[in-house]
């Protein structure tokens, strides 16, 4: 870790994501998880662990499974403003 740099911190408790629900990496999980950053996908469930969920990311040919903290969902910009899903 780099003295002088802050890292987000995880919130203390957050709603399970659904399945089949939009996400992009949070700033907590750019900063966990670098070469994921920027990148978005979509639930395809749940994880070994209560806490993880797995992700299948546009272009990968595989889930990966990341801590719900890492992820949030993507909301769509328009004048409903509700959660973009597949």
């Amino acid at each position: 870790m780099v003295l002088g740099r802050k890292t987000p911190q995880p919130p203390e408790e957050q709603p399970p994501v659904p399945q089949l629900t939009r996400v992009r990496m949070s700033a907590l999980g750019a900063v966990r998880c670098p070469n994921l950053a920027g990148r978005e996908g979509v639930v395809v469930g749940a994880g070994r662990y209560r806490s993880t969920v797995r992700v299948m990311f546009d272009g990968f040919k595989s889930p990966t499974s990341l801590h719900s903290t890492y992820v949030e969902a993507v909301v769509e910009e328009g004048p409903s403003g509700r959660i973009r899903a597949p």
